[in-house]
């Protein structure tokens, strides 16, 4: 998985820190048993740093030993984040971004706020021809990103301002985006009810998204269809009808509304 871009002005990451996450991210993307040597492989570490690594995390109760000399993350990895937003453990939530896959063949997204940025922290690959790839941990700018837009949206207009000015402060200068553009954005998206965003990160590609029923504003959830942009605009209307039709179908209340 590639790793996401420190803002500029970040400190560089502790390496022993950051592999950890790294190791946890890689399960979270193959969902599966892996041994060590798959681990090196996948991430590009020495094999030897790599048995260390997972032989702490054998210790400590975050990884455990499996069949065929592999290893799989515990249940105490699955409880860490559960206290700050059960949306994100929600099975309900999982089954609703399979529904849309199975239904678009498309990119299903789930973005959430950090600071200046929107995280998909979860992502489903498409399983069409012609696909857009996003990996699950990819970071887009908060202030100039389809999801991120939609994001903000669920803000008072005083965080939104709070964002954009430490946006602008860690961005090169051709990457900031002034506020009352970044407002316009938002009040449309928040009229309409939903963000669609198209050849602005990558050329030819974009988003459709909408707001997860019961965002609070401070931690708002956005779900999203990731495509190529002709599909997008062709079928805009179409995929946020399918996107409020399955979020009430399975969590109770129509999405972005």
């Amino acid at each position: 998985m590639p790793r996401p871009r420190s803002p500029k002005g970040a400190q560089a990451p502790v390496k022993s820190a950051l592999r950890v996450l790294e190791v946890l991210e890689h399960f979270a993307a193959i969902e599966r048993p892996a041994s060590v040597s798959d681990l090196a492989k996948a991430l590009n570490y020495p094999q030897s740093s790599t048995s260390m690594l997972v032989r702490t995390m054998i210790e400590q109760g975050y990884l455990a030993e499996a069949e065929e000399r592999k290893v799989v993350p515990t249940d105490r990895v699955a409880m860490l984040g559960r206290w700050l937003d059960t949306r994100l453990s929600d099975t309900r939530l999982h089954k609703l971004m399979r529904d849309l896959s199975q239904r678009t063949g498309e990119t299903i997204l789930l973005g959430i706020p950090s600071d200046c940025n929107a995280i998909y922290a979860e992502a489903i690959p498409a399983t069409n021809p012609m696909r857009l790839h996003i990996a699950r941990g990819t970071t887009r700018p908060i202030e100039a990103s389809g999801v991120g837009l939609m994001l903000l949206s669920a803000m008072d207009d005083a965080e939104i301002a709070r964002r954009v000015a430490r946006a602008a402060r860690l961005r090169e200068e051709h990457q900031r985006v002034p506020l009352h553009a970044v407002m316009e954005e938002v009040e449309a998206i928040r009229r309409r009810g939903y963000s669609r965003s198209v050849d602005r990160i990558a050329p030819g590609a974009g988003i459709v998204c909408v707001l997860i029923p019961g965002t609070a504003p401070d931690n708002p959830v956005a779900i999203g269809i990731g495509g190529l942009s002709s599909l997008l605009l062709e079928r805009t209307d179409e995929l946020v009808a399918l996107l409020r039709d399955r979020t009430a179908h399975h969590l109770g209340a129509p999405a972005g509304e």
